[in-house]
């Protein structure tokens, strides 16, 4: 892999991130504030503090996986000539 196809992937994983940030903040607002109004309690506790905390968490586990395994590669960013000497 050349240098330019290392940065191409390099930008595609830092994109990807990005969008996978943006994500996991919609679905906090959406699991937090989204269901603020229902009144609902499990142990005493609201329903949108369970779901904004245990749901974006699994939410952005699943993300990450979804990010290892579909868009980051293994790269050595090694310089080639160093290997030479």
């Amino acid at each position: 892999m050349d240098k330019k196809q290392i940065f191409k992937q390099i930008k595609k994983e830092a994109k990807a991130t990005a969008v996978v940030l943006i994500l996991v903040i919609a679905v906090w607002c959406v699991l937090g504030f989204g269901v603020s109004h229902l009144d609902i309690t499990f142990f005493h506790t609201p329903l949108w503090a369970i779901t904004g905390c245990l749901g974006t968490w699994i939410f952005s586990i699943l993300a990450v996986w979804w990010l290892i395994k579909k868009v980051f590669r293994d790269l050595d960013l090694g310089d080639e000539e160093e290997k030479h000497e």
